[in-house]
């Protein structure tokens, strides 16, 4: 096992964080730690990475192991390049290259017992890919969104979302035998979670995640851990199966406590009934029973808010009209020229990579950005209610209870009454909205909206920081909402639940697809898939027309150089016959020119014998114009052979003729 916990427990005062909670995890276990807000994940995390923190029990990890480890809201840069920080996330590595420099001038100096250590160090250099490291790290760098414009980009200069995406990133190539990852997909758009998503498939070590994104557990998880009431239990296959499971077991712990509780109040009544008179001994002995009976624990029953979004009022059938309509900044366009139509009821999802544009389209809808060129028109009495990711809407000085009491000019009690069904109790509705956790900022956000009374809700990030029981609250409130909604979220499942519609920003277009999520990745895949059929069509379109102008002119190249081979040819023809004709070689000049002849024999011979190398060739033989060219040249060659294999059987019938002329008569 990777990973031993033994009675863990943890408490802070009076209060009980967990107790007892135990498990392993294996080599290649990957484990989705689940759990509501404030139910003890983190604080189980930080007990395993130093279990001096935790009140009782032991933690082990196997012997040697490396273990990777990513926090929410981690940052802690200096002044180094993001290139320096990720290379110096592997100090193993690093280690290792310096070790082994130095073994290898040891080597070379005749020491042997460092031959046995070069050979070990590299062992472990292969095996955490240490040949492959700047590629590793580039590939890392890229799938989550750092191109190499901004590697020399000062680390602390980047924003938190991506300070936390390189804290990741960092991690990822740290070589580590098993992953502890808090909430990894936070500041990640959905291209980076699926990209995540695959590494962490691939990864063979031991995973520890705790999230709220319920697609990502699908994807990733082999076994879930859920934290619930202080207690730790453990559920086979990803989130989908345990949902399953845990719906069966809360029924069946439901019912057996159930029954438990009809049978104790049974048994109370006889023996209030009867400890007195003559069934006293039985009531004794049902009392005994009684008392060593174990009693089941009430199921918990985690405490949600109550979102009910009320009856939208009409509008225009045209809630928004998106006329030409170019979003962005003074010198970059995000958006151009988007030309939709939002109608009443329905609901979009925006989807787009980080920096897209999202954020900036729905403030130019909402007015608060001016629009490049183009219009987005708002239709008759629509109302709008915006739920910002920043939550602009709430002042950070005052309290939760004055922020609803100047908003809405409310009595004392239905302020206590609203906060209190958002989860906000007792003095709670004292504290200054600025010292609340993101998922408190929200529930507040979403009260807001309910109190609106809008029918055109535009929602950027809603269920950020928010706990699955509460998506879910969030999910039934609009799943029933007769209004409009167009909503910005990374939550695929969300957005798969809400939606029937999805609008994509892409290379700067807004792109349309009449369905859920789910049809949306069929429907993209489709599209990409059509437009590489058709860019492959182009292409070979284009490769036919270009083989057919390579071989046109190579066919003219051949006549031309036929015909000057053929010009050339008749030419030495002739002044060979004039030369024969205008006088007689003597014995010296026949054999010289008998050398000279045998010499361009040879010269011939080894040209052909290389051009029939060539068009041998496979690579030659796929290009048509360059195996004309090869063929034409290759006759070419074939008729200088002969015509000089014809001039040297001249030249050696002259030079019998002289023999015979010079030779003593007998």
């Amino acid at each position: 096992m990777q990973l031993t916990v033994t009675n863990l427990g943890k408490s802070f005062g009076t209060h009980e964080i967990f107790q007892d909670v135990s498990f392993t995890v294996a080599k290649g276990e990957h484990i989705g730690l689940v759990g509501v807000n404030g139910s003890g994940k983190t604080t189980l995390l930080k007990c395993l990475l130093n279990p001096d923190y935790a009140d009782t029990g032991m933690v082990s990890f196997e012997a040697g192991l490396q273990a990777g480890y990513v926090e929410q809201g981690f940052d802690r840069f200096g002044p180094e390049p993001v290139w320096e920080f990720m290379f110096q996330a592997n100090q193993e590595i690093l280690q290792l290259r310096r070790k082994l420099a130095d073994l290898e001038q040891a080597v070379a100096a005749g020491d042997e017992e460092a031959l046995a250590a070069y050979a070990r160090a590299t062992q472990r250099y292969e095996y955490l890919d240490g040949y492959h490291y700047e590629t590793n790290l580039k590939k890392v760098l890229f799938g989550l969104a750092f191109p190499e414009s901004m590697w020399q980009q000062p680390a602390a200069s980047l924003s938190g979302g991506q300070k936390t995406r390189l804290m990741l990133a960092a991690a990822l190539v740290s070589s580590p035998d098993f992953f502890i990852l808090d909430e990894p997909t936070n500041h990640l758009d959905i291209v980076m979670m699926e990209w995540l998503e695959q590494y962490l498939r691939e990864f063979r070590g031991g995973l520890l995640v705790v999230s709220h994104d319920r697609a990502f557990l699908d994807n990733v998880a082999t076994r879930i851990l859920e934290m619930e009431g202080g207690r730790l239990r453990s559920f086979s296959g990803n989130y989908s199966r345990y949902l399953a499971q845990k719906e069966i077991q809360v029924k069946t712990e439901q019912a057996a406590y159930e029954a438990q509780q009809d049978l104790i109040a049974a048994e109370e009544a006889y023996i209030r009934r009867f400890k007195a008179g003559i069934k006293s001994k039985m009531a004794r002995g049902r009392q005994s029973r009684l008392d060593r009976l174990e009693r089941l624990e009430k199921p918990v029953e985690n405490e949600t808010f109550t979102l009910r979004l009320p009856k939208a009022p009409e509008c225009a059938d045209r809630v928004l009209i998106l006329d030409h309509l170019s979003a962005g900044y003074e010198g970059r366009v995000l958006i151009d020229k988007a030309d939709l139509i939002l109608r009443r009821g329905q609901k979009v999802g925006l989807l787009g990579p980080n920096g897209s544009g999202k954020t900036t389209l729905l403030r130019t809808i909402l007015g608060e950005v001016k629009a490049l060129g183009g219009e987005a028109k708002i239709g008759n009495r629509v109302q709008i209610g915006y739920f910002s990711q920043s939550y602009e809407r709430l002042d950070p000085e005052q309290t939760l209870f004055d922020n609803f009491l100047t908003e809405y000019g409310l009595t004392d009690e239905q302020t206590r009454s609203l906060l209190g069904g958002m989860m906000f109790h007792g003095d709670d509705v004292y504290k200054k909205i600025g010292t609340l956790s993101g998922g408190q900022k929200a529930r507040l956000v979403l009260l807001k909206l309910v109190m609106d009374g809008a029918n055109f809700l535009i929602l950027d990030e809603p269920t950020n920081h928010l706990d699955i029981l509460a998506q879910e609250t969030v999910e039934a409130a609009l799943e029933l909402f007769d209004g409009t909604v167009l909503v910005v979220s990374h939550d695929r499942y969300f957005i798969n639940e809400i939606v029937d519609r999805i609008w994509e920003i892409e290379d700067g277009t807004l792109q349309d697809y009449q369905g859920n999520y789910e049809y949306y990745v069929t429907e993209k895949a489709r599209r990409r898939q059509q437009t590489d059929a058709e860019r492959a069509e182009e292409a070979r379109r284009g490769a036919e027309q270009a083989a057919k102008e390579r071989q046109t002119e190579a066919e003219a190249k051949a006549r031309k150089a036929l015909e000057w081979a053929e010009g050339a040819a008749r030419r030495e023809e002739a002044e060979a016959e004039a030369k024969k004709k205008k006088r007689r070689l003597t014995p010296s000049e026949l054999q010289k020119r008998l050398d000279e002849v045998e010499m361009r024999i040879r010269e011939q011979d080894a040209m052909l014998s290389y051009l029939d190398q060539q068009i041998s060739v496979p690579e030659n033989q796929m290009d048509l114009a360059l195996s004309q060219s090869l063929a034409t040249e290759r006759e070419e060659t074939a008729a200088k052979l002969d015509r000089y294999m014809q001039q040297w059987e001249e030249l050696l019938e002259q030079q019998d003729e002289q023999e015979e002329d010079t030779a003593p008569e007998a």
